[in-house]
């Protein structure tokens, strides 16, 4: 039986799970959850498998009605939902859950007993809707869980909440740590020292396939032949501007890579709000 219907899907909303790694020399990118460590949190507070399909919500609006009695567990961004973010509970048939506000973070994540009960293409159930892979959701779509109820001991549990050291605060300051990229030799020293030195600026023109940022114009080097891009890249187009490399960003490029995101950080800069400042270290 159906378990949520999708009343509306706000600003975004998609199945995600851990993606579809090995693809990459054919062209398809990995996709899956920008924040995988929130997604993962989700699924832990049920029970499920870390790469169980999840409900990615971006941002506000998105509005689910639930159909049958059963566990929800929220995870990531604070999007003002009434059931707080890192915490799991029972939920009434009829209920409607909203996500009226985006508080901290831009991605929060839905959990159902087992994970959703989705088709899955290349081994994944991702949506990539700017390749055509994965069902998109709209409104009246329904969805099911892979089973009824939680697997854990729940007769005798009426919240279960994340532990404290594993919940993140979207909110703080961060400082990312970067790497040398393949053509860092290529870039001038003023233009390596701006990079970590100066304070950018996540702009609106950010999505998954890649985060824009802006800041001082770094001095950009001869174009390079098209080589495999990673998730977490820092491409510098001929603007100066550097472009980060996510989830659903191309696979090659012609770009100059300066640095790459240290690969623990790129959940914490999904979760960075259009306007948020942010730094860097090498």
């Amino acid at each position: 039986m159906a378990a949520i219907e999708i009343i509306s899907t706000g600003v975004g909303l998609s199945v995600q799970d851990y993606g579809r790694p090995g693809w990459r020399r054919f062209g398809v990118p990995p996709g899956g959850a920008m924040d995988r460590s929130s997604a993962e949190a989700a699924n832990r507070l049920l029970g499920n498998r870390a790469d169980a399909p999840v409900l990615e919500v971006l941002m506000q609006g998105a509005k689910l009605r639930i159909l049958e009695e059963t566990w929800i567990a929220v995870a990531g961004a604070d999007l003002g939902c009434s059931i707080a973010a890192w915490t799991a509970c029972v939920v009434s048939a009829g209920t409607v859950l909203q996500f009226p506000m985006n508080r901290a973070g831009l991605w929060a994540y839905v959990a159902v007993p087992g994970g959703f009960d989705v088709d899955r293409w290349f081994g994944s159930a991702s949506v990539d809707s700017r390749n055509g892979l994965g069902k998109a959701l709209g409104r009246g779509s329904q969805l099911s869980a892979q089973t009824s109820a939680a697997t854990f001991g729940y007769e005798r549990v009426g919240r279960r909440v994340l532990s404290a050291e594993l919940q993140r605060d979207f909110l703080r300051p961060m400082v990312f740590e970067l790497l040398p990229g393949p053509q860092f030799e290529l870039f001038s020293a003023e233009a390596r020292a701006q990079l970590a030195s100066a304070e950018w600026t996540v702009s609106p023109r950010s999505d998954r396939t890649g985060f824009r940022l802006e800041g001082p114009v770094l001095e950009v080097p001869d174009s390079i032949r098209s080589e495999p891009v990673l998730p977490g890249s820092f491409q510098i187009p001929g603007n100066g501007q550097p472009i980060v490399t996510m989830v659903d960003g191309p696979t090659v490029g012609g770009y100059a890579k300066l640095a790459v995101l240290k690969e623990a950080d790129i959940d914490w800069l999904a979760q960075c709000r259009p306007g948020t400042r942010i730094r860097f270290k090498l």
